[in-house]
């Protein structure tokens, strides 16, 4: 009769034991649950922040791709500049030579540009 209380005492204590470990798994498990709504809504907040990033990028690159485009204009701007300053030399050489009376081109092209453009006012300042 001793065994079988001793056995049963053994049984109980088993019991008991298993009952706590359940209780403490269980608990960490409710623990491991809230860590990992925590980490899908890091995981939410991180994909946001990259979805906004991406769109930084986009509009950065459109800005590079409209400063290319308007450096290449102003180059293009400065080019016909160079041209036109040397074909007023080359012109402007070329009528020095023939009379004092002329007006230079220059200043022809610059009158003639202040007329139409600004009806007749002359507001273009060399």
């Amino acid at each position: 009769m001793h065994t079988t209380q001793h056995g049963l005492q053994q049984i109980a204590q088993t019991r008991q034991i298993a009952q706590q470990l359940i209780q403490q798994t269980q608990q960490g498990t409710q623990q491991y649950r809230m860590m990992m709504q925590q980490e899908q809504q890091n995981v939410q907040m991180l994909e946001q922040i990259l979805r906004r990033e991406k769109q930084a990028v986009q509009y950065i690159q459109q800005s590079i791709h409209n400063h290319d485009v308007a450096i290449q204009r102003c180059q293009e701007v400065v080019n016909m500049c160079n041209q036109m300053q040397q074909e007023l030399t080359t012109n402007n050489a070329f009528y020095g030579n023939q009379s004092g009376m002329h007006q230079p081109l220059y200043n022809q092209n610059q009158n003639q540009f202040q007329q139409s453009h600004y009806g007749g006012h002359s507001t273009f300042q060399q």
